[in-house]
Parts: structure tokens; sequence; C-alpha cells
């Protein structure tokens, strides 16, 4: 049986039943060969995950490839919508015109794009897929398109709890020609799937990476100061991209609402633009700037991913006094996930993906009111025994269900149960 440096890491973290079955399903999958397919190669969860698991898996002697498909602005601006729609929020009729022309640049992307078409029509050609693995809401589309890219798995990163039923109908009508769909968790998977075709992977952070390894305090230090954070002081701070659905404005919002009683305190909204397909990003970062930012020198927005490294990451979620998530919808939150296994209780909201990590009072709090969120945000910073007792719970719980072998398991189960209803 083949055996893997990167999972033998674990040992000690992890049970040791866990790592056994990871082997053990591995090996039933020998020599399969798997082609990711997503929209981007940096920026995002999606190119995280393949970042960290395909090394890992090659190892287990599964072979790997990853391809990207580029949207362009245009495309980027329906699915923003798209997406939008999938997270509840009814932005009216759906809009049929701009569906068509996204749908047939698709096709084009993936048929006419030269080097793309000459690597996967190779790959194609040759019999060398055994299995397509399709990420993202945006490539649904593309195993009904082309039905050479079957057997075939869907995983959906987004939350769809609570779809517009337009746009439920819409990703619906292509998922057929898939073996397996899969969601990050129960509450988003729809409800008319077929149980048979539907997994749940329950995602994990790796302990490993820059981002999330040791960090010596001064260095934590170093990289704040350079920020223009001053140590000293208190500092709120919320890790995520510049999106609607994360609620930058609520974050300012109880930020000034604590100020009032701490007038020391600073916040901190890190989310550096990297990833391709989040077009709407440069817009809100300019309206906060604008309209909610007023002067205030404490408040700093950095965007710039040359200087808001994975490093600079590990150092503002493990260094600040206190870490918020305010978002709207959430498919699962790899920054809340991060900030918790950095002993951090999160200020959270009620949303899919927090509830699934947070308890509320033991490892953190989950609260969508404005003035509540304020005030256990104050209360973490004034009772700093509380803060440690709560962050303690919370790397515990990181520790045991959200570290990367819980995801890797949830992986090759998805590609074993796909394999046996379409083999290869």
């Amino acid at each position: 049986m083949e055996t893997s440096p990167l999972l033998d890491r674990y040992k000690g973290i992890v049970s040791a039943s866990l790592i056994q079955q990871i082997y053990e399903v591995a090996h039933s999958l020998a020599d399969l060969h798997v082609l990711h397919i997503n929209t981007t190669a940096q920026g995002g969860g999606v190119a995280e995950i393949l970042s960290d698991l395909l090394p890992l898996v090659e190892e287990l002697g599964i072979r790997h490839d990853w391809k990207v498909i580029s949207l362009d602005e245009a495309s980027g601006y329906f699915t923003a919508r798209l997406v939008d729609m999938l997270q509840g929020y009814d932005t009216g009729a759906f809009p049929e015109a701009e569906k068509q022309v996204f749908l047939e640049k698709l096709r084009h992307a993936v048929g006419k794009g030269p080097e793309y078409q000459a690597d996967i029509y190779f790959i194609h050609d040759f019999q060398l897929v055994d299995m397509y693995f399709i990420h993202d809401f945006q490539l649904v589309p593309l195993a009904e398109f082309f039905p050479w890219m079957r057997p075939a798995i869907w995983f959906c990163h987004v939350d769809t709890a609570h779809p517009t039923p337009s746009a439920q109908q819409y990703i619906r009508q292509f998922l057929d020609p898939y073996a397996l769909t899969c969601f990050n968790s129960p509450a988003s998977v729809f409800e008319d799937l077929p149980p048979e075709k539907v997994q749940v992977v329950t995602l994990g952070i790796d302990p490993f990476r820059v981002k999330n390894r040791d960090l010596p305090r001064e260095r934590g230090m170093q990289i704040l100061s350079s920020c223009g954070i001053d140590p000293a002081r208190p500092l709120i701070t919320q890790v995520s991209r510049f999106g609607v659905w994360k609620n930058p404005w609520q974050v300012i919002e109880i930020y000034r609402l604590v100020k009032q009683q701490m007038p020391a305190v600073q916040l901190a909204m890190v989310g550096a633009m990297e990833a391709k397909d989040d077009i709407k990003a440069e817009e809100i970062l300019a309206d906060l700037q604008q309209n909610y930012v007023h002067g205030d020198t404490d408040i700093h927005l950095l965007s710039d991913p040359t200087i808001i490294n994975h490093e600079a990451v590990n150092a503002f979620q493990r260094y600040s006094s206190v870490i918020l998530q305010r978002s709207i919808r959430e498919g699962f939150g790899f920054t809340v996930t991060e900030a918790m296994w950095k002993k951090q209780p999160v200020v959270g909201t009620r949303v899919t993906g927090l509830q699934m990590q947070i308890t509320h009072g033991s490892n953190g709090y989950l609260v969508d009111d404005t003035e509540a969120a304020a005030a256990y945000t104050l209360k973490l910073l004034q009772d700093r025994d509380l803060w440690r007792e709560l962050g303690a719970n919370a790397y515990e719980t990181v520790r045991q269900r959200f570290l990367f072998p819980t995801l890797i398991l949830g992986y090759l189960k998805a590609l074993q149960r796909a394999q046996a209803v379409a083999p290869v």
C-alpha cells in the first residue's frame, strides 16, 4: 500500500483511525486518474483546497491533474448575480439573455480555447482520465455540454441552503449527467436530489500551510506594524474578500459601537484581491473607502496581495484581539476555521457554514444583530480569561472535526461512490 508523508504528518494530531480509513479507501482507488476543473488558480477556498489536496492524493497513488477555465468580465457579472440568487437574494427575473451569452462563452472556452483544448482532448482521447471533478457553480454545465467529460462529480462550494427557485432550477437542469453532486453541508443540499447521488464533504484546513502554522509573536507584531497597526492597542479584525455576502459595512458599525466604550480599539479588514473571479471586490472596497471610513485612521482596509500574503493573514488571525466574521451567507467559511485553529473565538453570524463550526457561548458567538455582536466583541476585549477559554475550545473543535484529513476522507469516498455508480 502506498504511504503518504504529507498524510503521516497528521499522526498525533488527528485520530489514528481516521488516517487508517484514508489509506484503506485510497488503496481501493489505486491508479485512478482524476482531472479537477475550476475557474481560478489562486485566491478563494477552491484553489486552496486543490493546491493542498492534489500533492497528498498523488502520494496515495491516485493520479491528479488540474485545469482552470478563466471567465471574462462579462461572464463574471452574470455569475456574480447567479451566486447572489443561489444564496437567497432575489434580484428579480432571472437574466435569461445574460445566461445564454454566458453559456455560449463557456462552450467556447472549453471547445475552442487552444491551450486548454490541446490538454483536455489529449487526455480524453487517450483515455487517461477516469473521473472529472468539476468545481464551482459557474462550471456546472460542463458535463451536460461535453459528454466526453464523464463520469463526473460536481462540487457546490457556496451556501445553497436558501436558493431562489429560478437559481436552483438553473443549476438543477445540469445535474443529471453527474455521477455524484457534493455539498459542504447537509443544509446546502437541494431537496429534490436523490440521496444516492449526493455526498456531503466536510471541509478542513491544512495546519501546515504558512497561513496556519505557528508564528512567533515577535514576527507577528512586526507584520501588524508594517501594515499600520499599533500592536500596543486592541485590534478587531475580519479576514475575508471584500464581498457583499461578507457584510463589511456591519463590521465597521460594530467597530464604531465598540470604540464608544474602548476608544483605543483599531479595525483591520483583510482581504487580498487575488481571486480572478471576484469582480465586485474593487467596487465594494471603493465604497467603503469613500462612504464609510470617513477619515478614521484606525480603520485599515488591506487588500494588496503583495502585502497581505499568507504569513500576514496568519499574523492578523493569530494576534488580533478579536476576530469577526459577519457573513450574510457562508457555505463553510475557511477564515473562521483558520482563526479558531489559532485559538480565536469568532463572533460570527447564524449562517450555514458558521453554525457548523461555532457553538454559541462555548467556542465563539453566533449573533446577527449589530448591537449584540458589538456587545460580545467588547466582552471578549475586556475579559481575556473568557477569550482564552473560548479560544481553547475553538482550537479543539477544529482539531477534532475540521482538519484536512477529514476533507481527504470525504473526497476519497466521493470518488469511490462515483466510480461505483459509473464504472470506468
